[in-house]
């Protein structure tokens, strides 16, 4: 009975997710690339996933908000927390801890096609014991609508 209703959860989970927009992309920082997944760009508030890979793979959930917003730019500023694996540049090796990273940035859409942008990144990044630095970067985003 309790997979039932599990079960049935979930369905109504993501049948009500169906009409959602999602975005993914690539972002190739000075560190390391991630690879993105997110809710809408275009949105006021919005959130994202980023799958770092290199030499080991992190994680770093990030949540923004876009304070511009017109149809051919945003800009936008966030708070993110990386859950594990990070890359400190000034040590060479990788670390098994959690960091806090900004990210602010700007994602361009010069094409008629709304849904393809460019994106221009930096975030400082505090990592407790470790010091921090500034990571910046490029890469491109696809919001399927």
């Amino acid at each position: 009975m309790k997979k039932l209703i599990f079960f049935s959860i979930l369905m109504m989970g993501l049948v009500s997710m169906a009409n959602a927009q999602v975005s993914a992309g690539i972002n190739f920082q000075n560190t390391r690339t991630f690879i993105t997944v997110g809710t809408n760009p275009d949105k006021e508030f919005f959130g994202e996933a980023r799958l770092g890979l290199g030499r080991a793979v992190g994680l770093e959930l990030v949540g923004a908000y876009n304070f511009v917003q017109k149809s051919d730019v945003n800009a936008y500023v966030g708070v993110g927390l990386g859950l594990f694996d990070h890359y400190h540049p000034r040590r060479d090796r990788y670390y098994d801890d959690n960091y806090l990273v900004i990210p602010f940035g700007v994602l361009i859409k010069p094409f008629d096609n709304k849904n393809f942008g460019f994106l221009i990144e930096a975030a400082p990044v505090f990592y407790n014991d470790y010091g921090s630095y500034l990571r910046g970067g490029i890469g491109f985003k696809y919001t399927f609508r």
